[in-house]
This record gives structure tokens, sequence and C-alpha cells, in this order.
């Protein structure tokens, strides 16, 4: 038979910025998955060798040990059959909504079986796919199931059904990092180098999963019952909705929404200009361009927040979003540290070496710089979340959402006809591979 051969060249084929997403989700996911069954064996490994050796000392005889092993077997099998089984919405029973978005809300929901409560973001599959925010979300879902560290937060599930994605968090009931700002108007530094020396940890954290944030705000720095912090919102930036070639051409959305938010009635004014998500303010300017960007966006934007701590408002703050851009891109000229409320010259020149140029800023060489600068004097960075808060939540329930604002249900939580017993559909080839379930 002869051998079929080609004549076409196929290297010169242009690809289609969808397919190059699709393709790339696809090595990530994979990678990921693979890693962490990796992991997992390693440390199954060790934990049967620890058993063993535990066993041996106890000074068991063959038949008891098989009896203890099997035990362990058995109990492993009834775990792998409850992990193989499929979630859904009517898992949960919802107690409160306690965000709502361009894309969806976020209950506190109690799982029905177990008691337990978390934090559940339901977003609408028809919005995310006419908005662009396919790609978005799956890099959201895919650090969560990744991540396993205490300075993000964890990700329980993630499943759908044919009209909702939804993804099941832990639930931290201290609110964000916004409400603090409200409630104080300023920080007092010691309380201030608390809260930037564990956003430095949890920054350092994603980064050393080779994701960057660049949504880095204060309503996407979480507060949980200890008064400790994580971060939140991944993936869902905001900035992928402005254009690179024009940072003001595509500004519609941040337009649409600054006039939602300035319709709605709030306590107090700060919370009206700077909770909304989709504020530019704490964006750094080579986003905007076309040169491309860095991990070190992340450190832009911290520094932008620890001026809004020590000082009371964001530096870049316009009533018009545009404004604001229009402003951040020239920051050399428009950004300046006030003389009053004094500062020590710490703070001052940390703000300074994170508010700069990408080439000269701290942090462009990893999180060390700026751990190693003198504002961080004192700090036990091996030890920040066994340290007492300079906050801890007051906390009445399990499901007290007092530390968050809270919004009126607008649709029924639950589907009208339980998905589970629609006749199948074929699966929605924008989020394959979104199903998750964290091994406990």
């Amino acid at each position: 038979m002869e051998k079929f051969t080609s004549s076409h060249n196929y290297d010169n084929i242009p690809i289609s910025p969808t397919a190059l997403a699709k393709a790339q989700f696809a090595k990530s996911y994979i990678e990921m998955k693979y890693s962490l069954k990796k992991k997992k064996e390693e440390e199954k490994i060790i934990e049967w060798k620890e058993l063993n050796n535990h066993m041996d000392s106890l000074g068991l005889s063959t038949t008891e040990k098989k009896l203890m092993k099997n035990e362990i077997l058995h109990k492993e099998a009834q775990e792998l059959r409850e992990n193989r089984r499929g979630m859904s919405i009517f898992d949960f029973e919802p107690e409160s909504i306690i965000g709502r978005g361009a894309y969806g809300e976020v209950h506190i929901v109690r799982h029905k079986k177990t008691g337990e409560v978390f934090a559940l973001k339901k977003m609408i599959k028809s919005d995310m796919i006419i908005k662009n925010q396919v790609h978005n979300i799956k890099s959201e879902r895919n650090i969560l199931a990744l991540a396993d560290n205490p300075w993000v937060v964890e990700l329980k599930y993630s499943f759908q059904d044919e009209n909702h994605l939804y993804l099941v968090m832990e639930y931290l009931p201290g609110g964000d990092l916004m409400n603090i700002f409200i409630k104080k108007d300023r920080l007092p530094e010691n309380e201030a180098r608390f809260y930037m020396a564990e956003c430095v940890m949890a920054i350092e954290s994603v980064h050393s999963l080779n994701y960057i944030h660049r949504d880095l705000k204060p309503d996407n720095i979480l507060i949980d019952k200890n008064g400790h912090v994580k971060l939140a919102d991944f993936g869902l930036c905001k900035c992928a909705d402005l254009s690179i070639g024009n940072p003001f051409d595509n500004l519609t959305k941040l337009e649409e929404e600054h006039i939602e938010k300035q319709a709605k009635k709030h306590e107090r004014s700060r919370k009206l200009l700077f909770s909304t998500v989709g504020t530019p303010d704490y964006i750094a300017p080579e986003i905007f361009s076309r040169g491309g960007y860095d991990e070190s966006v992340d450190w832009w934007s911290l520094g932008v927040i620890f001026f809004e701590m020590i000082i009371g408002y964001p530096p870049f703050y316009s009533n018009d979003p545009k404004i604001t851009c229009q402003k951040i891109l020239n920051w050399k000229r428009t950004f300046k540290i006030p003389e009053e409320p004094q500062i020590s010259p710490e703070a001052q020149d940390l703000i300074l070496k994170l508010v700069t140029d990408r080439n000269s800023r701290l942090g462009l060489n990893g999180a060390n710089e700026i751990k190693s600068h003198s504002f961080f004097t004192g700090i036990d960075w091996n030890n920040l979340r066994n340290q007492p808060s300079v906050w801890v939540p007051d906390i009445e329930s399990d499901v007290d959402p007092k530390h968050f604002d809270t919004f009126e249900e607008q649709e029924s939580f639950y589907p009208p006809i339980p998905f589970t017993k629609q006749k199948s559909k074929r699966k929605d080839s924008n989020f394959i591979g979104f199903t998750f379930k964290r091994k406990s």
C-alpha cells in the first residue's frame, strides 16, 4: 500500500484566538490534573509507609495489620465513591445573597447532607459566553482547584447545569478589606502593616502557581473568621474588557457600572465610589499598553491599596472611570503623596517603590524584595497566620452575613425543573472539564 503523503504545509496556517485559547486551556487543565494526581500518589505512598512503621512499633501481628489495612482501604473506597457522585444545586439550601454582579450572584448556602456552610457563586452561562468571559471563569476555576494554601479561598466543588455554572467555596464571614476601609476611613500603620504583610504572602502564593491576579482590589481581599486575609475572584479580570490598543475605546462597561452604582443608595460615599466591580483604580498602567505585562502588575495594585489604607482614598480616583485611566497612564504627572495625613518615611518609601515604573518596581525580582523593606521590620513571615489578627470579626452564627452587603432574591435559587431529571443533552463544549470536587 502506498504511503500517504501531503504536499500541504500546515506550519503557516493562522490559528484563531478562540482555538488558541481552547488549546491553552486544555494544556493547563491536563497539566493541573496530572500534577495534582501525582502529588496525591506521592502523599499516599508516604502515608502507607508511616502506617507500616506505626504498626511495627505497636508490635501488631500480620493478621492485625491486614485487618487494619483492609479497614482503611474500605474507607478509601467509600470516599472515592462519594467523590465520584455528581453534585447539583439541589444539594444546597440557600441562606442569603451577599454579592451580585454582571455575571451572577454569590449566596451563602448550607449543604443539606453535611450541614457545612459555603459561599456559592452562581453564574449565567449565556452571559459568560456573550461577554467573552469563558476563558476568565475557566482561569478562576483552575487556580482555585490548583491552589492548596491558606492564602487563597478554598474551592470545594465546581459543577454546572444547563443554564448555570457554580463555584462552591469556603465561606469567609469577615467580609472584605473594603468593608474595613469603610468602617475605619484610614488605618493606623501598625494595622496596615499586618494586612500588607498578609497580602504580600497571598500574592506570592498566586505567583508561585504561575498566575497573575490582575484584578487586585480591596473587594477581592477577603477576611476569614479569625481576621486573616485570603484572596478571591481569580480570572474575572476587568482589564480584559478594555482595549489593549486604546484604553479609552472600550470603557463602555466601566461607564455602565459607574452609572448603576450612582443610582444605588449606600451608607457611605466611599462605598458608592469604590466598591463596584470594574473600577480601574488599582490597574497598573502597563496593562493598558501594547507592550505586555508580567506579575509585577499585582505589586503596583498592592501599592495603590496601601496608599488607600493609610491615606484614606485611592490616588487616581475620579467620578469618570475614563479620567481614572488617564491619570494612571500619566501617573508620573498625576501621582502624588499628600502632606496630610502624615505617614512614616518607611511607608512613603514603600508606596513610591511599588507605584512606579515596572523596571524599577519593588517585587520585580520576587516577593522577598518587598519582605525585606524596612516598613516590614519585625514581621515574622513564617508565622503570620498563627499570630492574632489586628481585627477579629464578630460573628453571631456560621451563616452570619453582617460583614457583607445583602441583596433581595430576584429569581428562584433552584431551576424550575431539576436538571438531573431532564433528558440528557449534549455537553456544552465551552465548559468541558469545569466539574471539580476537592477530596477531603
